[in-house]
């Protein structure tokens, strides 16, 4: 299984600990290792834009998930893409006096879960 991450530089993300925790997830959704998922943490504008160009709406998500339906690249089968708003990952979990891990792993499982619902059986 193979999960690409990209992230502003500004947001301090551990990619082996977001590895570890997504990894988990698709296991326990019985997703092997022929499958790839890509991770990108954004910013509130470019979340906003994805939001606007591919949904039509007009609000800042914390998070958007683009299924490539287990299309094949290379030696993997896409399961699609995975965009955090960090910044509003952050402000939620300030908001209810949590940690920013804890957010991310929600939005994490709930990606997961629209991708996964999204795959050929």
């Amino acid at each position: 299984m193979r999960i690409l991450i990209s992230k502003d530089p500004r947001y301090p993300i551990d990619n082996k600990k977001v590895r570890s925790k997504i990894r988990k997830i698709l296991t326990r959704n019985k997703i092997g290792d022929d499958y790839e998922l890509s991770v990108a943490f954004v910013g509130k504008r470019k979340a906003k834009q994805y939001n606007e160009d591919y949904r039509k709406m007009d609000y800042i998500p914390e998070v958007l998930s683009f299924s490539q339906k287990g299309e094949k690249a290379g030696d993997k089968k896409l399961i699609g893409d995975l965009l955090i708003c960090f910044p509003q990952a952050r402000e939620r979990a300030i908001e209810e006096n949590r940690m920013v891990d804890e957010v991310l792993e929600e939005l994490y499982e709930h990606g997961i879960k629209n991708l996964v619902n999204d795959l050929p059986e």
